[in-house]
């Protein structure tokens, strides 16, 4: 994701485990791609501003996560007003049924934009549910 970026853009990539950050970050620099910037975090409690995000993907990730409520509302959070959650599910023991993430999704303030795969392998894109008041301009 990094190189489509371009070289204005920044790729932040969390994770809870200090050792898979390195592993990116390696990976990274062995390519020569200098636009990540790795944080250790819980992503059921970011370390980021309101509306921060043009963009957030959870890739097999969300049903590792305890409370992936919590992950949702967070990722709701931190998405800029026109931003989009990518969501990637693939069947194995913490796949999360799609029926479910919708619900989830629901509840903490994301609409379904698009979903596209079978049942066992997915991906879904969510838009943050514009607030009463204000006019969204998709991007």
């Amino acid at each position: 994701m990094a190189p489509q970026l371009g070289p204005a853009g920044r790729l932040d990539v969390v994770d809870i485990q200090p050792e898979m950050l390195d592993h990116v970050t390696h990976r990274a620099e062995e390519r020569g791609i200098a636009n990540i910037t790795a944080t250790e975090a819980d992503a059921r409690t970011l370390p980021f501003g309101e509306g921060t995000f043009d963009a957030v993907y959870l890739v097999t990730a969300l049903g590792e996560i305890p409370e992936p409520d919590r992950v949702l509302c967070e990722a709701a959070r931190v998405l800029a007003p026109t931003g989009r959650l990518v969501v990637g599910e693939f069947f194995d023991r913490h796949w999360i049924p799609f029926g479910r993430l919708h619900r989830l999704a629901d509840a903490s303030g994301l609409h379904l934009e698009t979903r596209h795969g079978p049942t066992l392998a997915y991906l879904s894109r969510f838009r943050p549910c514009p607030r009463p008041g204000t006019a969204v301009s998709a991007a």
